[in-house]
């Protein structure tokens, strides 16, 4: 059974064929008042589904290996499908600038780093590198909004198969780029089930339907990561030159690294 708690403490049990239509038809329109979180929930999906492109500005801080990293705040270019453009405005990366588009530089990615003579090379990586992966909990190409509708929905599509999926509903507020609908889902407390976190606060755009901040708790209820896209512009007029090296807004060096 899937567990809906509205603001109120009202609790809906769901039966696992009603969820899966849900899941299917993404949450028609006419769902009843009491079944408003998971319809934003799952409706993120379907929101997503009309979004080509975006920008927006990146926020995230995660502790990586036992250790609370610095937040960091990057500018975000993405359009589909996977292309993405990183330019690091706060935090110790500051000045860092990430390109990757799949299927160019053997699907590795162009770093360009701050520095008198780190900017000299442009470095080519693989988006899951080891050094990538001791500064944050995931690849770059898991960066996105899109990648993270996929991280939240897929632990509760299991969750709720198994009859062990729960979503309260803490009601509306006003958030940084407008009113949000805040939303915890909490999934089985077992860390040997996989499931990437135990409790997850999240905020909805009211008006995209699309998240704009989730803050994950582990099995103990401590805070392991906390991501955020705020000024989001969605459907831009993105082109080739947003996710070209040669752009000269960008300043990627011809002279290029292996690491």
């Amino acid at each position: 059974m899937t567990n809906i708690v509205t603001s109120s403490g009202r609790r809906k049990s769901w039966s696992r064929p009603t969820t899966a239509m849900l899941l299917v038809l993404g949450i028609a329109s006419r769902a009843a008042a009491g079944d408003e979180p998971a319809r934003l929930l799952f409706g993120m999906e379907a929101a997503y589904a009309r979004v080509h492109g975006y920008t927006a500005r990146f926020v995230r801080q995660e502790v990586v290996d036992g250790e609370l990293r610095p937040r960091e705040e990057a500018l975000l270019k993405f359009r589909r499908p996977g292309l993405i453009y990183l330019r690091w405005v706060a935090g110790p990366p500051v000045g860092r600038q990430i390109l990757f588009v799949p299927g160019k530089n053997h699907d590795r990615m162009l770093v360009r780093e701050p520095g008198l003579f780190t900017s000299l090379a442009t470095i080519v990586m693989a988006p899951d590198s080891p050094r990538v992966l001791s500064e944050s909990r995931h690849p770059v190409t898991d960066i996105g909004i899109g990648q993270l509708i996929t991280l939240v929905l897929d632990g509760a599509r299991r969750a709720g198969a198994a009859g062990e999926l729960t979503v309260r509903d803490d009601g509306v507020a006003p958030g940084a780029d407008g009113l949000e609908r805040r939303l915890e889902v909490i999934l089985p407390r077992e860390r040997e089930r996989g499931y990437d976190c135990y409790r997850l606060a999240l905020s909805v755009s009211a008006e995209s339907g699309l998240p704009v901040r989730a803050v994950m708790y582990d099995w103990d209820d401590r805070t392991v990561a906390d991501y955020a896209y705020r000024e989001v512009r969605l459907n831009p007029p993105l082109t080739r030159t947003d996710f070209d090296p040669a752009n000269p807004e960008y300043g990627f060096p011809h002279w290029r690294v292996a690491r």
